[in-house]
């Protein structure tokens, strides 16, 4: 698979575990993976935005913290804190995809760096909050287009090098206004990515917590993935559960996940895989869920990707602990049939069905 445009993306081969019913792994290199998909949806990708964001070089964000997880069925992790309240929803506009309008929803969003006005006006419909895996906005939209559409900033502390409290306070001063939440460590398990033991992330979490409590932000833990290859931890579930173990007390409002699957499913439902793993993450963890980054990774045609959007969007809409998702990405070559623009400020098929799923009211999303 490619890359993406502009800036290269790490990307490392995912794997199925045995709590999902194996999937043999797979080999690639940094640069390009193949889909793992089984008959149970475990062949779980990653295609998150090493450093994808506009404000560090490469990498992420240099200094990046520890987002913790939820507080666990054994126990771990601490309740929410300050700055944890509803997501953002900017009142009711239009659906048609037509560029300028209000957010209809609150939960929808996006995980991607490159946005221009242009890519912004056309998903500001539906969109109401995006992150670029860094903790500034991309260049394009700078300082604060977004926002007069109505669409919400979320940054992140991608990684953990270079993370003290100098940094954490450079962080926090650079974060723009308007911000409500922060986004912890991108795959921490994964080696081509944050690449932190639970151990190591918990004795960084203090720092991002630093960043939070500056600026009266909600945490939203690692967004933990299902790993092949050079992986601190195959297993997010016990990755999360190591990490609690290893930070009693650390302050946590949401749970971060990646999901990517096979599109098939199960019966009916093309998502149906997708829908298995959050419902683990539900009887494991107690907190809401950001799903930060989802799309299907074996999509041989963007028909196939589109049935298991549509799928997809109905459940996360209608699912009380999903607070927030974002599909990945706006535009991405390492995920096939995935990308929901064309030219600059063109909205694809793909785009489209993204922009006219159905929402719930703001006031009827749960965060």
């Amino acid at each position: 698979m490619h890359n993406f445009r502009q800036l290269p993306v790490r990307w490392i081969v995912i794997a199925a575990l045995a709590s999902f019913a194996g999937v043999p792994a797979c080999s690639g290199s940094d640069d390009e993976t193949q889909a793992s998909s089984g008959s149970n949806g475990a062949g779980v990708g990653s295609a998150s935005g090493a450093g994808v964001g506009s404000a560090s070089g490469s990498g992420g964000a240099s200094a990046s913290g520890a987002g913790a997880g939820s507080a666990s069925s054994s126990g771990a992790g601490s309740s929410s804190g300050a700055g944890a309240g509803s997501s953002s929803g900017n009142g009711a506009g239009s659906s048609s995809g037509s560029g300028g309008a209000q957010p209809t929803g609150c939960k929808r969003g996006l995980a991607y760096g490159y946005h221009s006005k242009a890519d912004m006006d056309v998903l500001s419909p539906a969109v109401s909050w995006w992150y670029n895996w860094t903790h500034v906005p991309d260049e394009g939209v700078r300082p604060d287009y977004y926002r007069t559409l109505g669409v919400e900033y979320v940054p992140m502390v991608w990684g953990g090098g270079n993370l003290d409290s100098a940094a954490a306070d450079r962080i926090a001063s650079e974060i723009p206004e308007g911000a409500r939440f922060l986004l912890g460590f991108n795959e921490p398990n994964f080696g081509a990515q944050a690449n932190l033991s639970a151990a190591e992330a918990a004795a960084l979490w203090p720092h991002v917590e630093a960043v939070a409590d500056a600026r009266g932000l909600a945490l939203v833990s690692p967004a933990v993935n299902f790993c092949g290859g050079d992986c601190q931890e195959t297993d997010p579930f016990k990755y999360l559960d190591d990490f609690f173990a290893a930070c009693s007390g650390c302050r946590v409002d949401y749970i971060g996940i990646h999901i990517y699957t096979g599109c098939k499913g199960e019966g009916d439902n093309q998502a149906q895989w997708l829908i298995n793993h959050v419902e683990t993450y539900k009887s494991r963890f107690d907190k809401p869920l950001w799903l930060t980054e989802f799309a299907c990774d074996s999509a041989g045609s963007l028909a196939e990707q589109k049935e298991f959007l549509v799928d997809a969007l109905a459940y996360l809409e209608n699912e009380p602990r999903i607070a927030r998702y974002a599909w990945f990405s706006g535009r991405a070559d390492n995920v096939r049939h995935a990308s929901l623009l064309g030219d600059d400020g063109e909205l694809n098929e793909l785009g489209q069905a993204y922009v006219s799923a159905p929402q719930r009211a703001c006031e009827a999303s749960t965060e």
